[in-house]
């Protein structure tokens, strides 16, 4: 059934839920499961100078290395229960970096959690509603709240 299952989470509880679905049905299928974890790019930034430009790096919101080891404590617990799973965080907006992982990865399945697609944000074009016009895989939008 399927061989590779991608699932996104920002470590909150809404998106545990989502990564416990995914992580049941990994056990059930023996697929591989990756956890996949999006933060903004650094941005940068000009500034008019005298008529000039001058570059300067904004403060990044979110350290990588930090985000790493939330998801790795994630995994560890999973792979405590026999699943083989494997971590990715990466630089980019999470819909995108979702789609792109999966389509990376080979994956049969792309797991998001529903967070998001209830009121304005539902209007305005939630994760999961991005990722479930991007993605051509199996996207499975886990009811979360």
């Amino acid at each position: 059934m399927y061989r590779t299952i991608v699932v996104g989470t920002d470590c909150s509880p809404t998106a545990t839920a989502a990564v416990m679905k995914a992580a049941e049905l990994a056990k059930l299928t023996g697929a591989k499961l990756y956890l996949v974890r999006a933060y903004p790019a650094k941005a940068n930034a000009y500034a008019a100078v005298g008529g000039g430009a001058v570059l300067f790096d904004g403060d990044d919101p979110e350290d990588p290395a930090e985000l790493q080891i939330h998801v790795e404590a994630v995994a560890k617990g999973l792979r405590a229960q026999g699943i083989d799973v494997e971590t990715r965080v990466e630089a980019g907006g999470p819909a995108r970096t979702l789609v792109w992982a999966a389509d990376t990865l080979d994956a049969d399945l792309l797991v998001v959690g529903d967070r998001g697609l209830k009121g304005l944000r539902g209007l305005l074009g939630s994760v999961p509603s991005r990722v479930t016009h991007r993605a051509c895989l199996d996207v499975l939008v886990v009811h979360t709240t």
